[in-house]
């Protein structure tokens, strides 16, 4: 029936929004969180997704973390709706040396005054996930 068809169509659209969200990072069809869209990873990357606060000097909070760091951030983008702003990152990691160091940056980038929480995107969605409660580090 035509009832059957549109419900598997709705159902199709939600498994892609969640399979594009854990892939990518790609967020759609939010009611809180702005449309953001950085396609495919950049070559040799990392990526890293960050929810923050929606308040002056936020992101340059952010960048300036990486490069403390020693990382490029080869392409990104940052969108916001109210008080949230969600941002997709990949970082150049070209001669880097390990997942570890990766999770250093992470928590420091998670621990900055108004970040709510990070994820990296290794290529096994769902695992990456970090988030500043009150203050405490939480993976």
């Amino acid at each position: 029936s035509r009832l059957e068809r549109s419900e598997d169509s709705a159902a199709s659209m939600a498994a892609d929004t969640i399979r594009d969200y854990l892939e990518t990072g790609t967020i759609r069809n939010s009611v809180n969180f702005p449309t953001t869209d950085l396609g495919r990873p950049a070559d040799h990357s990392i990526r890293f997704t960050v929810v923050n606060k929606n308040v002056p000097g936020a992101l340059a909070h952010i960048t300036e973390a990486f490069a403390e760091e020693g990382l490029n951030i080869a392409q990104q983008i940052n969108h916001s709706r109210g008080n949230i702003a969600y941002n997709v990152l990949d970082v150049d990691i070209t001669g880097s040396e390990s997942v570890v160091s990766f999770k250093a940056i992470q928590e420091k980038i998670t621990m900055i005054d108004g970040v709510i929480s990070t994820r990296v995107i290794y290529g096994v969605p769902g695992q990456g996930y970090a988030k500043n409660l009150d203050g405490e580090y939480f993976v």
